[in-house]
């Protein structure tokens, strides 16, 4: 009974230590605490922040180490520390928080503001230096521009300029092959404005027709593209036989 009465005592203490299941994350939180978290923007965001600061920081240490070795003279350290900046540099950091998402569909391009006007007018330039080489397109340059756009939007929501960098952040990463970034952007478009006078629609449906085949969606933007921008390029003969196509697979599937 002694022994029994012991192992309870033990199996409990770890809950009576932590607090039970109420206690948030620790540095290495196990899964089941993740699923007991419930996700949100304000979550999303506090954990990016804690990753972005953490980079920071790791930076700043192997830049402490690397003059330490410096100053000490010793080499073979030094150059163990140049590798480790030299693997750092080449990793992908991804950003994680998108501003059209954090945004929302809900704002409205509606007031003159001159700032935001100035950003975009600084990113259409960036966005354009980006391919005066025909061969060659700068990549440092397109996501400067890309910074340049999300700010508008991020600073002057209010902005009529907003649908405008939504657009050309949407053709940004439609670059970059980045296409369910890029639909929503141009999504936020049309979204921000119904009279945006770009062919967000048309861009948007191209992107969910050929290379993520959500072709319900597709179909769907190719007929309002066809009723909202038809005025601004000359292809609805194209639009008008896509649906026809769409429509008769759709049939066909229902058929099935």
């Amino acid at each position: 009974m002694k022994k029994i009465a012991i192992l309870i005592i033990l199996a409990s203490l770890p809950a009576i230590v932590l607090g039970g299941h109420k206690r948030f994350y620790t540095e290495k939180p196990g899964p089941d605490v993740f699923e007991e978290m419930t996700p949100s923007a304000a979550a999303e965001v506090a954990l990016v922040e804690q990753v972005l600061a953490k980079r920071l920081a790791y930076r700043k240490e192997l830049e402490k180490l690397k003059s330490f070795y410096e100053q000490s003279g010793n080499q073979l350290k030094l150059e163990w520390v140049q590798r480790e900046f030299n693997s750092l540099d080449s990793a992908p950091r991804y950003k994680y928080i998108i501003e059209a998402e954090v945004a929302g569909e809900k704002l409205v391009a509606k007031d003159s503001i001159p700032r935001a006007t100035a950003l975009y007018n600084e990113g259409f330039e960036l966005y354009n230096k980006a391919f005066l080489i025909p061969i060659f397109t700068s990549g440092k340059k397109l996501r400067l521009a890309l910074n340049k756009f999300n700010e508008l939007i991020k600073e002057y929501p209010a902005s009529d300029k907003i649908d405008d960098a939504a657009y050309m952040a949407g053709k940004i990463h439609e670059h970059f092959k980045d296409y369910s970034i890029a639909v929503l952007y141009y999504k936020r478009a049309f979204q921000w404005n119904p009279d945006t006078s770009y062919p967000a629609r048309y861009k948007a449906a191209r992107l969910l027709d050929y290379q993520l085949f959500e072709r319900d969606e597709a179909l769907k933007l190719y007929r309002e593209s066809l009723i909202k921008e038809k005025a601004y390029y000359n292809n609805s003969e194209e639009i008008q036989l896509r649906i026809e196509q769409l429509t008769a697979d759709a049939e066909k599937v229902k058929i099935e």
